[in-house]
């Protein structure tokens, strides 16, 4: 009671809405108004008001946003249960900041209707979104407006695009169920009938081979069984044959989605694939680094409380060059290098006495694409599906925002051109990778084709792209101003430019792919060890490291403050992606050349070959994981050098194991099915 008269007393003298609302937003805010002044107030109106958002602390540090109660505000519901609290965001700037207030209003109420003016007028002498005295202290301009609003209702509209996205990932989680209980029941009839036949009693199982009877005085039987060599589990020698059939090609489907034949596959330590093993290693801790700084940036711009303090504390520490704040998006650029080496080998390998045949082309390229386009589509259905289905709360907005974005652009990942097409309204923002990876594939044969017919042009062709990217990539950076790089970048008006412009073009980051060709060719022609004396091991380690020190210093040494750009940051930028991937490169040839000591011990070791089975996935899903974690917080996180640590090992964790199911549902079995055919 005493909470209630409190909050009575500090109630303004409220109008009620007349105009301009529709009948029952109206009638709902007249009626919660009228009960929220009463002499004894509802429960639900107290609710709804005390939800309302407020200005609190540390607004120095970034902690400008008032996000109320989401719980407190959906919990509300008037005892005739006509309407609930539905829970708002405003979107308010003042000055030059922007900032969020989150108001209570009635479920009635649409987004609209609470931008019209007669509603404002209520809401700002009902709520607590006057100017801020501190903000109007640091702006000169002490005026305030609010420029959008939107409210979280959680209501499922599941349309067509949406359903069919679920019906696939149902499908295949479908599959996996039934191949996995086939062969649980076809294991235990294959145990029982072999147990019966060394019994006598029952006819030969499909693992035994020649069967004959010959009758032996009287009515004795002498039976002769000839044993056949075991298969493993769904892969019988019968699946050659029986593929032909209806129900031996259904047996054989569900037989490639059993989970008692995917799991030894992705859990395997064995490098089945015949790659470079130090791979492995180079991957997984790659993936680690992007993971990292993906927990520590998708909380930067949308749901800390003190922003300011993380920008003034992290950016510019040396201590977080390899952690949580550091330059992560390099090893983007150690990816590309793997996979222009992989797609060199691949080619190659699959060259011929005729020379690089039209038909090897386009097998290399269809590979390719049955290689990545199955899991990408499931994610991208699964990212549809989960965004469409989970009950946001204070940060719902974003998922909205995501989840249209997907609607209209689907097509353009698809297609590999969502690095071109509609970027600022791209699906999985993170999967440019996949565009231009695949942009870079597909222009690997073009090297393979003159290795063989003018190895001098190639050396020509390669060298003159690379200067092509570096001049690009410098005009690029002088024209727009960029950031050397954002994790530390203070102009976050700079963001978008640098995301559209530079770091998602393909010519800005095709060198790193082009070492990777290059090392590949080099790799797959040697006869005798490249490396043949000390002092040629010493100058390539010393060379090695020093570059890999010097990009990660300058980054942090340089000035590309707006005030101060020059030509320094301008050759960093256009440099320093090819270099570190160079860097990279030696390192994986001092491996495979037995020059690398304990460094090839450990990125050799058999332990990562699990985890890198794991990475593509991983990579996918690892993004939306992070983002359904903040999408389902009610306040602000407050950064520490702990609570980024703690998200960085749960994130890691689920990504990995959401990553091996992933694995199992489709990334496997589509494999298997894939090598069948092929």
């Amino acid at each position: 009671m005493l909470v209630w008269m409190l909050l009575v007393l500090s109630l303004p003298q409220f109008r009620t809405f007349e105009r301009n609302l529709s009948s029952e937003c109206l009638d709902d805010s007249n009626k919660f108004l009228e009960e929220l002044q009463s002499e004894n107030p509802q429960m639900y109106a107290l609710l709804m008001y005390d939800s309302i958002g407020k200005e609190g602390s540390n607004i120095l540090h970034g902690n400008v946003d008032q996000l109320g109660s989401y719980s407190e505000c959906t919990s509300a519901q008037t005892p005739s249960g006509k309407f609930n609290g539905q829970y708002c965001k405003l979107t308010i700037q003042q000055g030059m900041i922007d900032y969020d207030v989150a108001i209570c209003v009635p479920s009635s109420c649409k987004n609209e209707e609470i931008m019209m003016p007669e509603w404002f007028d209520i809401v700002k002498n009902m709520l607590f979104i006057d100017p801020s005295p501190i903000l109007s202290f640091l702006e000169s301009n002490n005026t305030y407006k609010v420029k959008s609003a939107y409210c979280q209702n959680n209501v499922l509209h599941i349309d067509a695009f949406v359903g069919i996205c679920m019906f696939v990932v149902a499908l295949f989680i479908m599959m996996t169920i039934a191949g996995s209980i086939f062969i649980t029941i076809k294991e235990g009839k294959s145990r029982s009938s072999t147990n019966e036949l060394e019994g006598g009693l029952s006819p030969v199982h499909q693992h035994y081979g020649a069967v004959s009877f010959n009758r032996m005085n009287g009515q004795q039987f002498q039976v002769t069984i000839t044993k056949a060599k075991p298969e493993s589990p769904g892969h019988s020698a019968m699946e050659s044959t029986e593929k032909n059939t209806g129900a031996g090609f259904f047996s054989w489907i569900l037989t490639s989605f059993a989970v008692q034949n995917s799991i030894p596959t992705v859990l395997s330590t064995e490098n089945t694939t015949g790659t470079y093993p130090v791979i492995n290693g180079i991957r997984v801790l790659s993936l680690l680094w992007i993971i990292s700084g993906h927990v520590c940036h998708f909380v930067l711009f949308d749901n800390l409380d003190n922003p300011v303090e993380w920008l003034v504390s992290v950016p510019n520490n040396v201590l977080y060059i390899f952690s949580l704040g550091g330059p992560f998006y390099l090893a983007v650029d150690s990816f590309f290098l793997i996979s222009g080496l992989l797609s060199a080998r691949t080619l190659l390998n699959m060259h011929s006495e005729e020379g690089l045949t039209f038909k090897i082309v386009k097998d290399y390229v269809i590979r390719r694409i049955q290689r990545i386009l199955p899991l990408y589509l499931y994610t991208m259905c699964l990212f549809i599906g989960m965004y469409s289905l989970i009950p946001w709360r204070s940060f719902g907005e974003n998922a909205a925002s995501h989840l249209d974005n997907c609607k209209r652009s689907w097509w353009t990942n698809l297609l590999f051109l969502n690095n071109f097409i509609m970027i600022d309204q791209c699906c999985m923002a993170w999967t440019w990778y996949l565009a231009n990876d695949f942009q870079f594939y597909i222009t690997t044969p073009v090297f393979i084709f003159l290795l063989y017919r003018n190895r001098f042009l190639m050396i020509v062709l390669a060298g003159l792209l690379l200067v092509a990217c570096f001049i690009v990539t410098a005009l690029i950076s002088w024209f727009f101003k960029l950031p050397i790089g954002l994790h530390f970048d203070s102009r976050l008006f700079t963001h978008g430019m640098y995301n559209i412009q530079y770091y998602t073009k393909p010519y800005c980051r095709y060198g790193p792919f082009l070492i990777g060709i290059m090392l590949g060719i080099l790799l797959h022609q040697r006869k005798t060890s490249l490396l043949t004396t000390k002092t040629q091991v010493l100058t390539g380690w010393l060379c090695s490291l020093s570059t890999m020190a010097a990009v990660i210093a300058l980054g942090y040494a340089l000035d590309d403050s707006v005030e101060y750009y020059s030509v320094l940051p301008v050759l960093y930028q256009a440099l320093h992606r090819t270099a570190w991937a160079a860097a990279v490169g030696w390192i994986i040839l001092a491996c495979e050349e037995g020059y690398a000591g304990f460094v090839r011990s450990l990125l050799c070791s058999k332990l990562w070959i699990p985890l890198a089975n794991l990475s593509y996935a991983c990579f996918l899903i690892h993004p939306a994981v992070i983002d359904v974690y903040y999408g389902l917080q009610e306040t602000l996180l407050h950064y520490t050098d702990i609570n980024m640590f703690y998200l960085f090992i749960g994130h890691t964790v689920l990504a990995h194991i959401l990553g091996f199911a992933l694995c199992i549902l489709v990334e496997n079995p589509i494999q298997r099915l894939r090598k069948s055919f092929w």
